[in-house]
């Protein structure tokens, strides 16, 4: 088994597809800036190109590349860097960092991120959203940048996250005029947008891009729906043993009874029939001591008399027995 988490591994075949039209690129770009990238203004009058500054972190090289070869596309200076994270792992970053040139600011600004302003737009842009193709690459740009996914062997849920509260209610909608049951929440003062359950997981991995994770996660679904179905049956199988059990019990011990103070003698022959099969079969279940009556006898029937047997001997005092339990 890799040790390669598998968050890390979505975010890797999703970098994998090749996002060909320039509408779904911006898209994507758009979505991995919001998600990964920090946009600051600085205070003073001096440089206007120093004053704006965009800077992108990930662990994905080609994520970075393709976030670098965007604004490099439009005349940006940019600079790709490689640093090592100081905590946790240690993993290598990947960094792209943006001056504020009129390149940038318009290229930002026609991502939906910056407005006419140079202010942060907090939420998403309609017009990256136009087509299906570019809703896809928007949700991919998303999970590669701040997404996540439980292993398949655990129980399904996907995350996507936001410090801004507008950008994941947009999401949110997003996603459910896609056909899905989104819920968001705030976590230690970040957005999250979330899908819980196996079948909207998997859809939503494979419309992103993602089809061998959308697989794994369908198959582990459908193992866990078989075990949970299996033990089911095992539980009621078990719970219907036990009651077939504690019937055959109290209709044993109210024969018993009754025989032991001299009024099973005295009752009715059908009853007398019923606890005579009884005590000549104590394991079958009602519906086989039915079928092994002679003539033939109905499980309601049979059931009826064996009610009528234990009533008399609740009624006669026998200890430990109750009538319609």
């Amino acid at each position: 088994m890799s040790t390669v988490s598998f968050s890390l591994r979505v975010r890797e075949e999703l970098m994998r597809m090749e996002t060909g039209r320039s509408c779904c690129r911006a898209a994507e770009v758009a979505a991995l800036v919001r998600a990964t990238g920090t946009f600051s203004i600085r205070g003073g009058s001096g440089d206007e190109e120093a004053r704006y500054g965009l800077q992108l972190s990930t662990p994905l090289r080609p994520a970075a590349q393709l976030v670098y070869s965007y604004f490099k596309s439009f005349g940006a200076e940019a600079q790709l860097l490689t640093r090592r994270e100081p905590r946790f792992k240690r993993r290598l970053l990947y960094e792209v960092h943006l001056t504020g040139s009129p390149a940038v600011l318009q290229s930002l600004n026609e991502l939906g991120i910056l407005s006419d302003s140079f202010r942060l737009e907090p939420g998403i842009s309609q017009r990256l959203l136009r087509g299906r193709c570019c809703r896809s690459a928007f949700i991919r740009g998303c999970l590669v940048g701040s997404g996540s996914v439980n292993p398949p062997t655990r129980d399904a849920h996907l995350e996507i996250l936001s410090p801004h509260e507008a950008f994941a209610a947009d999401l949110a909608r997003l996603l459910a005029t896609l056909g899905y049951s989104p819920g968001v929440y705030v976590r230690r003062g970040t957005h999250v947008v979330y899908l819980k359950t196996g079948d909207e997981v998997a859809a939503l991995l494979a419309f992103a891009g993602a089809p061998e994770a959308a697989l794994e996660v369908e198959e582990q679904s459908v193992v866990k729906d078989v075990r949970a179905r299996a033990n089911r049956l095992a539980n009621w199988d078990e719970a219907n043993t036990r009651r077939t059990s504690d019937a055959v019990t109290r209709q044993l011990r109210a024969v018993e009874f009754l025989d032991e103070i001299g009024l099973l003698e005295t009752m009715p022959a059908a009853l007398r029939e019923a606890a005579g099969l009884r005590r000549e079969h104590p394991y079958l279940s009602l519906t086989d001591l039915a079928e092994a009556a002679p003539g033939g006898l109905s499980r309601s029937a049979l059931n009826h008399r064996f009610r009528r047997l234990v009533k008399a001997a609740v009624d006669e005092g026998a200890p430990g027995l109750d009538s319609d339990k």
